[in-house]
């Protein structure tokens, strides 16, 4: 086999493999100041997502402006049907905003966060 056809050959696998990390990310708009289930808080803004699925579980990866900002584990939940656009579900503990859950376009699967639950005494 020719330098020049192992060359093509190698390229394309490059290609290959640029695209699908590529399409594995997807971006999501925070509108407002949230700790994502029991981690850190994240600032309003545009973050781009990428996830690790592991099973019934996956670690979410948020970057902005090319770094890695956050991760937070999330469990995998099956939906009816493929999410026309992205969805982030959110609400109140303790005063503050929590995100419980993504949605990402074109999937059939949602990302749930786990929440902080208080302690009954």
């Amino acid at each position: 086999m020719s330098k020049r056809m192992m060359w093509r050959i190698l390229s394309t696998l490059v290609c290959i493999f640029l695209f699908m990390a590529i399409a594995t990310a997807h971006e999501v708009v925070i509108s407002e100041q949230a700790k994502v289930g029991n981690g850190a808080e994240l600032e309003q803004g545009t973050y781009r997502v990428e996830v690790e699925k592991n099973g019934d579980s996956a670690e979410v990866l948020f970057f902005q402006g090319g770094e890695l900002v956050e991760t937070a584990p999330a469990r995998l939940t099956k939906e009816a049907m493929k999410c026309p656009n992205t969805e982030i579900h959110s609400a109140e503990v303790n005063g503050a905003r929590v995100i419980t859950k993504i949605w990402l376009q074109g999937w059939k699967e949602s990302l749930v966060f786990k929440l902080e639950t208080p302690e009954v005494e």
